[in-house]
């Protein structure tokens, strides 16, 4: 059973996933990275940044990589999950090709319960 979050905002959520995807590749995360990765503004990382700090989720310090604590990296790894079996789902049950099953899971993802999620995957199983 996945442990219980205070749900972020889908902005928040889309951050911490591409700092996550960041942090699993690199061991690490710029606000560049972050800023191209999600096609953003480097100040709008900034904010988002510090919002993701005061929730505990992240540390960062001015001009330093950002970390995942350990409460960041499993949320983020909890959206990350909820995206790839959305997106398998929207490939294999609904015949979407992967770039558009990988779009609408990024919307999806951020509609529906980590229950209903799960639920889907038990489904695809």
């Amino acid at each position: 059973m996945s442990p219980k979050f205070t749900r972020l905002s889908r902005s928040a959520e889309d951050y911490l996933e591409a700092i996550g995807h960041l942090c699993r590749e690199n061991g690490k995360a710029q606000v560049s990275d972050v800023a191209a990765m999600l096609a953003v503004k480097k100040p709008s990382v900034t904010a988002a940044v510090r919002q993701l700090a005061e929730e505990g989720l992240i540390t960062h310090r001015p001009y330093a990589p950002i970390e995942l604590t350990e409460k960041g990296w499993q949320y983020a790894d909890r959206v990350i999950r909820a995206h790839g079996i959305l997106q398998r789902f929207l490939q294999e049950a609904a015949g979407l090709p992967a770039a558009r099953a990988d779009e609408v899971a990024c919307h999806v993802e951020h509609l529906l319960s980590m229950e209903e999620i799960e639920e889907i995957e038990r489904r695809l199983n």
